[in-house]
């Protein structure tokens, strides 16, 4: 763990609150063009797998096709397919190449990771990405929070739900993981100082720092896209606010204005606005409040109506044109898709399902309901329990 402590220059910058609307919304915020809820579901590419080579030719190809089966995102065929695949595989390293049916070479690429199953998760997101242009998720990751040991620890697992590991291990639980885009780093909440702060755990060399040194607490942390800064809820100034905290410059801007209570920061895509939810005493509503380029710049924040009481937990769609949250219906929490920054809503799960997460492809959400973990697909409706059994699972976040 590095010895040094991290400093933090403090700007709060002002706010302006409107209620968002066709005729009000700032100059800022892109429309999203509505689209149909209806739309026809494209079929799938047809993959066939060639030739495998190799003393580990024939495991790479049965591996291969459990992990693109898994996918749901080609149709594979012995018969004429649009692609095919051929690979060589020596002790677990694998060279594999794509071609189209005309034969032109899409992808000719070699993954050298200790394990085989490593190697052929990174060939299938490559071969999903060349194929189809959005990012496969074999090798993404999903933190959680459990309670499986007595305390709410973090935890990480593939898409699957498997290669399942405890990676936190306080005394006093540490609580709301998100990961940084390449998968490398945590940021939690721990309360080890015996109030709630934010640490920042490197997964591949182990070390763990606090983000902040200022007194009060600090929690809720989400990773910008650049994974060089985190919004985090901090209250050091009394009220808690949100707060962008920048990793290697060691300083913090206010980008909130609130007289309530706001939690569960998350960023737009673009890395220029935030999302959260906050209580100012007649329940939780979402706010959006724009990023400032420059420490002079003015924050814009507005209230963002969902037709909802009660939300939180939200989270922008990788698109943008989608924010997923939690809201009651019928008494028991409930996950939504609302259109961003205007569009029709959808109910995606009821009946205790909370903490939606989007993958990084955007057609799935991740999501806890009465303690398991589900990955829903929302083209079909399809869902699936990846973890159970393992306590009582909540606050998911997918990698994007």
């Amino acid at each position: 763990m590095p010895a040094h402590r991290t400093i933090l220059l403090f700007l709060c910058l002002s706010s302006i609150v409107s209620p968002l609307s066709a005729a009000t919304l700032p100059g800022w915020l892109k429309f999203w063009k509505g689209k149909a809820e209806l739309t026809a579901v494209k079929a799938a590419p047809t993959l066939s797998l060639g030739t495998f080579t190799g003393g580990t030719g024939e495991s790479a190809r049965r591996a291969l096709v459990e992990e693109l089966t898994a996918t749901r995102q080609f149709k594979l065929t012995n018969a004429d397919a649009e692609f095919t695949v051929t690979a060589n595989s020596v002790g677990g390293r694998v060279t594999g190449r794509l071609v189209n049916r005309a034969g032109k070479e899409i992808l000719d690429r070699t993954y050298a990771a200790p394990g085989l199953d490593e190697n052929l998760k990174a060939f299938a997101d490559d071969l999903i990405l060349a194929v189809t242009g959005k990012p496969g998720l074999a090798t993404s990751r999903i933190v959680f929070v459990s309670d499986k040991t007595g305390t709410k620890q973090v935890y990480l697992c593939d898409s699957n739900g498997q290669d399942l590991q405890q990676v936190t291990h306080h005394s006093h639980g540490c609580v709301s993981p998100t990961l940084s885009m390449d998968g490398t780093t945590i940021a939690y909440t721990s309360y080890a100082s015996g109030f709630p702060i934010v640490q920042v755990l490197d997964l591949g060399q182990g070390w763990e720092r606090t983000v902040t040194d200022t007194p009060g607490s600090s929690f809720g942390a989400s990773f910008a896209p650049d994974g060089e800064r985190l919004a985090v809820v901090m209250s050091f100034l009394g009220n808690p606010e949100i707060f962008v905290t920048d990793l290697n410059a060691n300083s913090a801007a206010c980008i909130s204005d609130s007289t309530g209570a706001p939690s569960s920061p998350a960023w737009h895509p673009d890395g220029q606005q935030v999302i959260f939810a906050d209580d100012r005493g007649n329940g939780s509503r979402l706010y959006v409040t724009e990023v400032p380029k420059t420490n002079e710049a003015e924050a814009k924040l507005i209230r963002w109506r969902t037709g909802y009481d009660f939300c939180a937990d939200p989270e922008f769609s990788p698109t943008a044109d989608r924010v997923a949250f939690t809201t009651r219906i019928g008494g028991e929490l409930a996950v939504v898709v609302k259109g961003w920054p205007r569009g029709s809503s959808r109910v995606i799960q009821k009946g205790g399902a909370s903490h939606p997460s989007w993958s990084p492809d955007g057609q799935y959400l991740s999501y806890s309901q009465k303690g398991s973990l589900y990955v829903h697909q929302l083209s079909t409706g399809h869902r699936r329990v990846i973890v159970s059994g393992q306590g009582q699972i909540t606050e998911p976040r997918w990698m994007k």
